[in-house]
C-alpha cells in the first residue's frame, strides 16, 4: 500500500492541471475505455454477467492508472502506475475484507459476501437526514429498538439546537454535535444497546470538528466512522488525507463512499459503473478501509431508475469478483421520503438488488425502524437467489413501481407523522400502509413464506 506521506509528495510534485482540464481528460478517457471493453447498459439485465463485471473492473483500473487523482488545492495530478492500481486490487482480493464494530453483546462483523451467498447483507441502517430537537432521540430509538438491526449506519443531524445553528468551522459545530452524541448515548442505554455502532458522524464536517468528537463518552473506534469520501470524479483535498491518517493512527474505520452521477461527466450507466470502480480504487489507495458504499443518481437527483440500478450492480459485481472489499448500499425510493406504499416497494426492490449484487451491508434502509425491519426481511428471504430469478423478480417489482401515480410520491414527511414520539411506536395508519406494501411485494414474488 502507498503511505499517506507519499500522497502528499505526489500532490505537491505531480503534473499541474486546471480542474476543468482534468474533467475533460477524465471524460475522454472514460469514453475510450467503455468503447474498448464493449461495456453497454442493458435494462433487461439489471444483474450483470461475469464478463461484464470483469470488463467494468479492467476499465476502472485503466481509468485510474491513466488519469490519476486530482488534488483540488494544489491543482496537481496524483499519478499511479497500472501496476500500483493492480496491486491495490490484488491485496484486497487475496485477503477479503471484514471489520467488527461495537463491543460485547453489541458486536457485529461486516464481511465480504458474493451475490449468491445465502447469508444476507447486514442490516446496518440508521436514522438519516435532519431531525428536530423534539424527536431526535425518538427517531434514533425507532431503529435501535429493532433486534434485526445490527448497527446504525448513520444518526441524524440537527439544523438547529435551540437558537444555535451549527456552522462548519466554528464552535457551534462541536457544541451541537456533542449534544447529539449525548442524546444518542442516552437512547442506546435506554434500549439496552450501549455499545452499538453509531455509524458516520453527521453534523461535524471540518477536520477540527471531527477530531473534537473522538474520545471517551463521545465517539471511539468501536462505534464510529469518519468520512474520507473521494470527491466525484477522482478528486481529493488535504482534509481527506489528514482524516485518513487520523483514522489509521486511531484504529478508526474510515467511511469510504464512491459516487458518480449519470448525465454529468459520465454520460450513461456504462460510464458511471466504470467511474465508480475507479473512484473506489482511488479511495482505497489512500484511505485503506475495509468498507465502501456505492451510490449513483441522475442530474435531477432522481435515483433508483433501471439505469442507476444497472450501474450500481455492475460496479458492485466488478468489486465482488476482483477486489473483494465489503461493499455497502442504500435502499431509498426515488425523489422522496418513505411514507407511501409506492416508496416502500421501491426501496425494497433496491435492497433485493443490493443483496444480489454481492453487497455486504445496507447503511440506509427505510426512514424509520419498522420499514428498515421490513426491508431487511426482504433481503433475508431473497439472499442466495439464483441471479436470473433475482433479475426477473427485480424487474417485476420495478414494473409495479412504474404503475403508481405521481401523487403517491410525496416528500419531507417528518418522523412525528409516522411514529408516536412518546411511545416510539408506528402510528396505526403508517403501519397499515407498510403491511399493504409487504402484501404487494409478496404478490409480486418476494418469498416471505
Amino acid at each position: 500500500m502507498i503511505p499517506i506521506i507519499e500522497f502528499q509528495n505526489r500532490s505537491l510534485h505531480g503534473p499541474v492541471m486546471k480542474a476543468d482540464e482534468f474533467d475533460l481528460e477524465f471524460s475522454m478517457k472514460l469514453r475510450e475505455l467503455v468503447a474498448k471493453y464493449g461495456i453497454k447498459y442493458n435494462p433487461e439485465e439489471l444483474i450483470v454477467d461475469d464478463a461484464t463485471a470483469d470488463a467494468v473492473f479492467q476499465a476502472g483500473v485503466e481509468l485510474l492508472a491513466g488519469i490519476g487523482l486530482y488534488h483540488l488545492e494544489t491543482e496537481r495530478v496524483i499519478k499511479f502506475t497500472k501496476e500500483e492500481v493492480e496491486t491495490i486490487a490484488r491485496e484486497y482480493r487475496e485477503s477479503p475484507s471484514k471489520h467488527t464494530f461495537g463491543k460485547g453483546k453489541d458486536e457485529v462483523t461486516i464481511e465480504y459476501r458474493t451475490g449468491t451467498d445465502a447469508c444476507p447483507p447486514t442490516l446496518y441502517a440508521g436514522a438519516a437526514g435532519v431531525a428536530e430537537e423534539e424527536w431526535f432521540g425518538a427517531f434514533i430509538q425507532s431503529f435501535a429498538q429493532e433486534e434485526s438491526l445490527k448497527a446504525l449506519g448513520i444518526c441524524p443531524g440537527l439544523a438547529k439546537l435551540g437558537n444555535i445553528e451549527p456552522k462548519a468551522g466554528t464552535p457551534s459545530e462541536i457544541y451541537v454535535a456533542q449534544w447529539e452524541q449525548k442524546k444518542i448515548k442516552e437512547t442506546l442505554d435506554r434500549v439496552g444497546r450501549p455499545d452499538m455502532h453509531c455509524g458516520l458522524l453527521a453534523t461535524v464536517s471540518t477536520i477540527g470538528g471531527t477530531m473534537a468528537m473522538i474520545g471517551p463518552g463521545l465517539r471511539e473506534a468501536h462505534n464510529t466512522q469518519i468520512g474520507v469520501h473521494i470527491i466525484p470524479e477522482q478528486k481529493l483535498d488535504w482534509a481527506r488525507l489528514i482524516l485518513s491518517q487520523f483514522c489509521q493512527d486511531r484504529g478508526i474505520q474510515p467511511w469510504q463512499s464512491s459516487m458518480s452521477m449519470i448525465g454529468g461527466l459520465c454520460r450513461d450507466a456504462a460510464d458511471t459503473a466504470v467511474s465508480m470502480v475507479a473512484n473506489l480504487l482511488g479511495q482505497l489507495s489512500y484511505a485503506k478501509g475495509s468498507l465502501c458504499s456505492f451510490f449513483t443518481n441522475h442530474m435531477d437527483g432522481n435515483w433508483g431508475t433501471p439505469a442507476c440500478l444497472w450501474a450500481y450492480n455492475a460496479a458492485a459485481r466488478a468489486s465482488e469478483r476482483n477486489i473483494r472489499v465489503c461493499i455497502g448500499g442504500v435502499a431509498a425510493p426515488a425523489m422522496g421520503f418513505w411514507y407511501t406504499e409506492a416508496q416502500l416497494v421501491h426501496a425494497t426492490v433496491i435492497a433485493i438488488l443490493n443483496s444480489a449484487s454481492g453487497m455486504s451491508y445496507l447503511w440506509i434502509g427505510g426512514a424509520t425502524g419498522i420499514d428498515a425491519r421490513l426491508i431487511g426481511e426482504a433481503m433475508n428471504v431473497t439472499a442466495g437467489m439464483e441471479p436470473q430469478k433475482a433479475n426477473k423478480l427485480i424487474k417485476d417489482i420495478l414494473a409495479k413501481v412504474d404503475e403508481y401515480e405521481p401523487k403517491e410520491w410525496i416528500t419531507a414527511v417528518p418522523f412525528s407523522d409516522m411514529y408516536d414520539i412518546v411511545t416510539i411506536k408506528p402510528k396505526p395508519e403508517y403501519e397499515t400502509m407498510l403491511m399493504k406494501a409487504k402484501d404487494e411485494l409478496a404478490r409480486l414474488g418476494v418469498p416471505y413464506h
